[in-house]
């Protein structure tokens, strides 16, 4: 097989540290992220919906939403990074998934304020040529 298409189909690209007692395990396959990993890109489903959703709301609520979700997951592994407490896949993937949204709110809040900023730069350029 291709190198190129072994590194796609085993996501090696991916920064994921791919512990096999933290990812999903089928049939004696491994998946190739963990739980964590895996539910963050579930999350990045949420952008379709929250393009349309998310339309009329402002760039600072989405922006502060968007971190809000992003701090059950830095808690569970910073205080499992410190010792402090075991966490397992089922939080694991919950945070996950509650992140990957949480970006998704950054990822959509982002895009409309570039777009804004692109149409007030079309706006300004306008009023110039008129």
């Amino acid at each position: 097989m291709n190198d190129y298409i072994h590194a796609v189909m085993t996501l090696r690209f991916f920064p994921c540290h791919k512990r096999k007692d933290r990812s999903l395990v089928i049939g004696g396959r491994q998946f190739p992220m963990c739980y964590r990993c895996m539910s963050i890109l579930l999350g990045y489903l949420a952008v379709v919906p929250l393009l349309w959703l998310a339309a009329d709301v402002s760039f600072i609520k989405l922006l502060v939403v968007g971190v809000l979700l992003n701090i059950p997951m830095v808690a569970d592994g910073y205080t499992q990074l410190r010792g402090w407490r075991v966490s397992n896949n089922f939080l694991r993937s919950l945070t996950g998934l509650i992140s990957g949204i949480g970006m998704s709110c950054i990822i959509v809040a982002g895009s409309f304020q570039f777009h804004r900023a692109i149409k007030g730069f079309a706006n300004l350029l306008n009023s110039f040529m008129a």
